[in-house]
């Protein structure tokens, strides 16, 4: 099933490395997919940090930067504020670095009188934030989320991530998010199946998660493969589920060989 594809879209956290610490396999199927002359895009909905940072962190991991891309759910949010809400006014949850990318990116960011709500994750997230952000949800303005995962993947265990602080607003206003944009939303893979002109029948999808990477996969029609290395456990797979099952990155570049 592999041999034929000329774009491997990957999610990082969970799939790729774990923490600090690459997984089992990974490197090596890095550079399995450079040898077949295709594409390995890292596709993360985690917009705790920029591209620059992510680039950063797996080189230090010893993954060379001529094998992969990388696309955040920071910038396709940025990407759909700029074509659906333009020059418009926005309060922002967002770590320092996605802050200063969403600026330079020509977002105007703003702490009062805002027109819009924008939510990546936050780790600097404080009560004050929040308290903000809840009072301007309460007033009815477009409410825009980067991704709705609810935990993050770490070394030491899953730590909250968006998705649970969607559910802290919605239980404190009574609202959901008008749009949610990363992953299991098929346009953000869409998107870079375009940008990277190769078709469908020529992707393939892998992560962990079931409820956004897999999810995304078959929504977007493409074959999709789960890794069990991160969130998603055997208990969890249905019986002839529409989707590949591996345990790991290394048993799929074994099986591409």
């Amino acid at each position: 099933m592999f041999e034929n594809k000329r774009l491997f879209v990957l999610d990082l956290d969970g799939t790729f490395y774990l923490g600090n610490k690459l997984l089992p396999g990974s490197l090596e199927f890095a550079q399995k997919v450079h040898d077949m002359g295709a594409d390995l895009v890292f596709l993360t909905n985690n917009s705790s940090a920029t591209k620059d940072e992510y680039v950063d962190k797996l080189v230090r991991l010893g993954v060379p930067e001529n094998l992969f891309d990388i696309y955040t759910s920071a910038e396709a949010t940025i990407r759909f504020l700029k074509e659906n809400f333009p020059e418009k006014r926005v309060y922002l949850l967002a770590v320092p670095s996605v802050e200063n990318l969403f600026r330079w990116s020509g977002i105007e960011l703003v702490d009062e009188d805002p027109e819009l709500v924008v939510m990546t994750y936050d780790k600097t997230l404080t009560y004050e934030k929040i308290e903000k952000f809840c009072d301007y949800v309460r007033q009815e303005m477009p409410y825009v989320t980067s991704h709705p995962d609810i935990n993050c993947p770490t070394e030491k265990g899953p730590i909250p991530d968006v998705g649970s602080f969607i559910a802290l607003v919605e239980a404190s206003t009574g609202r959901k998010p008008d749009y949610v944009i990363g992953k299991p939303n098929k346009e953000i893979l869409e998107m870079l199946i375009r940008d990277f002109d190769t078709k469908k029948e020529e992707v393939v999808m892998i992560g962990d998660r079931l409820y956004t990477d897999i999810e995304c996969g078959i929504r977007a029609a493409v074959d999709t493969v789960l890794v069990l290395s991160g969130e998603t456990t055997p208990d969890m797979v249905t019986e002839n589920p529409p989707y590949y099952v591996f345990e790991s990155l290394k048993n799929i570049t074994e099986a591409m060989k």
